[in-house]
């Protein structure tokens, strides 16, 4: 009886890691449940190794094909947290940043003191190109001055632009500041949502590099959406379906939309560098889908990042939702996510590069 017992849940964890490990691979647009099942990944890892220990002693023929599947399971798990800091200390040729800096701190309280520790800290950290998504900029910039004054503090040669949002004081959206000359740009705003993507062609020295910026479909969600302090009850029966809804309905739009931004990268002639906010989990579709576009991508926290990588926390939980990709031409040096925080949102994230 208890051999059955334990065929049943070893079938049912088997069954459970192959839809984390297919999950990746299908559309939320078309399976919106799916979406969920990269967040079990590491307890489902952590059952079947169980459950590969008893089977050896139990029987060691059904433990293999176990341990086949916990190695997969293991090999997609390392998208998501890095066991050791990979950083060579060859000397740099450039480095980027990708940032989300939550419209410069306008629409908090002290909106002045978090728009100049911003362009401190992204000023500090000297990147060659730095890639923003909700960019704030003023219709006169002498009232709210952000990417101006940033362009000069790093002494950039390009500042570009593209509006996703309207404010009462100014615009909001995607921008890029590069040393590098822009000699061709593209803008392609996603229709009813203030996100969208953006590319500019970039000299370096002699090569034409296409360097993305992203922003894909926003979640919005706040702290009290995931607070279920209270204990299983029907408010947070009701949250919990609430974030659900939310989850799923931003899953599939950004599905949408990262096939959208596939297409441009798989029809590019030049070398990739890409940066973005895409709210989304590094086990997700809209991940692999970029990461297989063009001649493949690379993730630069796979190769060269620490820990977990969290990029944004909500409700004591990280979560690594901010990117920076690049192509072979390209040699991760250094991957870091910056210890500041802009009002309990994203944090920055900074990679050294040789060609």
């Amino acid at each position: 009886m208890w051999r059955k017992i334990l065929w049943v849940f070893t079938a049912l964890v088997s069954l459970a890691m192959i839809l984390c490990i297919i999950s990746v691979y299908v559309s939320p647009a078309d399976a919106k449940w799916m979406s969920l099942c990269p967040f079990a990944l590491r307890y489902v890892l952590i059952c079947l190794a169980v459950f590969m220990l008893i089977w050896l002693f139990v029987n060691f023929k059904v433990a293999i094909p176990l341990a086949l599947l916990a190695f997969v399971g293991f090999k997609f798990f390392s998208h998501e947290y890095s066991f050791r800091d990979k950083s060579l200390d060859d000397k740099a040729d450039f480095r980027v940043m990708s940032y989300n800096v939550k419209c410069f701190g306008i629409l908090d309280k002290n909106s002045n003191l978090l728009r100049e520790n911003v362009l401190e800290t992204i000023t500090a950290t000297n990147p060659d190109i730095v890639c923003m998504q909700e960019a704030y900029w003023a219709d006169k910039p002498s009232d709210f001055p952000t990417l101006d004054v940033l362009s000069k503090n790093l002494n950039a040669v390009s500042v570009q632009r593209t509006q996703l949002a309207n404010f009462n004081h100014g615009v909001g959206g995607l921008a890029i500041v590069t040393r590098y000359k822009v000699i061709n740009k593209y803008s392609h705003p996603f229709d009813s949502t203030a996100n969208g993507f953006m590319y500019v062609d970039i000299l370096m020295n002699e090569d034409t590099v296409r360097l993305y910026n992203c922003h894909l479909q926003s979640i919005m969600i706040k702290d009290s959406d995931v607070d279920m302090s209270n204990g299983f009850n029907r408010e947070n029966k009701d949250k919990a379906m609430n974030l659900y809804s939310k989850f799923s309905e931003a899953s599939a739009h950004r599905a949408v939309q990262v096939d959208t931004l596939v297409a441009t990268l798989d029809t590019c002639p030049y070398p990739v560098l890409l940066c973005g906010d895409f709210n989304d989990v590094p086990l997700s579709y809209a991940c692999f889908q970029i990461l297989a576009s063009g001649e493949r991508l690379h993730d630069t926290f796979m190769e060269r990042g620490d820990g977990s990588g969290r990029t944004f926390s909500i409700a004591g939980v990280d979560f690594r939702i901010d990117y920076i990709m690049h192509s072979n031409l390209f040699k991760c040096l250094r991957h870091k996510v910056l210890e500041f925080n802009i009002a309990n949102d994203h944090y920055p994230v900074v990679s050294d590069f040789k060609r």
